[in-house]
């Protein structure tokens, strides 16, 4: 997969985490052809995790800095993610061995629907509403990643 850009949202660093989120679905896709799937699974899955924490944080810290009006829906979207790759996770650890392959090509389907309807669809409708305005970007540029162990 390739970033373009009509893939940007108006802001270079939720355009950056999306691109991030490209290189991860990228880097499952080769690492699986390796011996060691499993291992590409596993980091794979640590990855969405840590992902997920960073990015949604962010964005929805840009978000209510600029009073987005779907803000919980757009919570909603991220917490379907973040559950979705909880399950994921969990089937994987129930069996490495006979779920590795059925893991990632759930993994892999799950990761292109998300990019084509949460990128694609919502997060570009909020790209009006943060393009060009100084709270959002003042937001984006202030977050720490501390911040999302550390906020309540």
């Amino acid at each position: 997969m390739e970033w373009t850009p009509k893939m940007s949202v108006g802001l270079a660093e939720l355009d950056d985490d999306h691109k991030q989120l490209i290189r991860v679905i990228n880097q499952l896709g080769s690492d699986y052809k390796s011996e060691d799937r499993r291992a590409a699974i596993r980091q794979s899955l640590v990855a969405l995790r840590r992902y997920a924490e960073f990015h949604f944080a962010r964005e929805e810290k840009v978000m209510m800095a600029c009073a987005y009006a779907h803000l919980e829906e757009h919570q909603g979207e991220h917490r379907d993610f973040v559950q979705r790759i909880q399950e994921l996770t969990r089937q994987f650890d129930s069996d490495p061995d006979d779920m590795a392959e059925i893991v990632n090509e759930e993994l892999m389907n799950f990761l292109r629907d998300w990019l084509t309807q949460h990128i694609m669809i919502e997060d570009k409708a909020y790209g009006s509403t943060i393009e060009n305005n100084p709270a959002a970007r003042d937001a984006a540029k202030s977050f720490q990643g501390s911040q999302v162990w550390w906020s309540g």
